[in-house]
């Protein structure tokens, strides 16, 4: 399995396009963090388009600033879907706020199953 790994996350190719970003224990992801994770997966799909499944450890976080960024800066045509696996309600709320707020271009749903959320991820 292909992966790009860094101090804060680990992004693995799970099939062609498909990717899953995990946010390590205890690690928030800043600005510069997010410049490197479209890196890593850029790296590993190139131009073509992709799915990502994003697992949030328990004590991980994203700054304020970071979301704002992901939103705005890197609203990719190739990046078709987004689910958040996780069952933590703060980063439910957290998710929540933050579609809300930015209004991401690439549709982003929350699951507590990563089941359901490949299900969704696959789907056309």
């Amino acid at each position: 399995m292909e992966k790009v790994s860094h101090d804060k996350f680990t992004i693995k190719r799970i099939e062609d396009n498909f990717l899953s970003l995990e946010i390590h224990e205890n690690e928030i992801i800043e600005i510069d963090d997010i410049h490197l994770i479209y890196q890593g997966y850029d790296e590993l799909v190139g131009n073509s388009e992709y799915v990502v499944a994003v697992y949030a450890n328990l004590f991980s976080s994203i700054s304020a600033k970071a979301q704002k960024i992901a939103a705005t800066q890197y609203a990719s045509e190739k990046r078709k879907r987004v689910a958040l696996i996780t069952d933590n309600v703060a980063h439910v709320m957290i998710v929540r706020f933050f579609i809300t707020w930015n209004k991401p271009k690439t549709p982003i749903k929350i699951f507590k199953s990563e089941e359901k959320a490949f299900r969704w991820l696959k789907s056309d």
